[in-house]
């Protein structure tokens, strides 16, 4: 099963924006969707500018979503560790559950068993959240621009 990790970030400016649309004309509210589904996609795309690329598995896991009823973009990453990038992971330690050893395959191929592994913090290297921060003002803009056009 895939886990999927989707910002949410909360912005009441454009929520105030977005909840005025409906005392508009339909061509208002298509105008908006276009510039809601269009910012969407720019967002997507400078997340995937921003991760972090080891594998490439989290750049290709980025995807993005529009629903047009709701006026709510998505931009979300299947990767199983995108979290783990996105906000960082303190450091812990992993030990057996059923067994006395954990064993591990060095590069080398010579096998190592342990009582316990030390895993560090990993710092936090956001990727979603910066891309939208930059897409913010523009998207604003876009939309009051939208709704005053005659």
């Amino acid at each position: 099963m895939a886990r999927v990790f989707v910002a949410a970030i909360p912005d009441a400016e454009l929520t105030k924006a977005l909840k005025q649309i409906d005392a508009y004309d339909g061509k208002a509210r298509l105008r908006v969707e276009r510039v809601m589904a269009n910012a969407t996609r720019r967002i997507k795309n400078g997340a995937i500018r921003r991760v972090a690329v080891r594998s490439g598995t989290l750049k290709k896991s980025i995807k993005s979503s529009f629903s047009a009823p709701k006026l709510t973009g998505t931009i979300r990453a299947t990767a199983p560790h995108a979290h783990l990038v996105e906000f960082g992971a303190r450091a812990t330690t992993a030990e057996p559950e059923k067994k006395k050893f954990l064993k591990f395959e060095r590069s080398s191929g010579k096998v190592v068993y342990v009582r316990r592994a030390r895993i560090p913090a990993r710092s936090p290297r956001p990727f979603i959240t910066p891309a939208y921060e930059a897409e913010r003002a523009n998207l604003i803009n876009d939309i009051k621009k939208a709704v005053e056009d005659k």
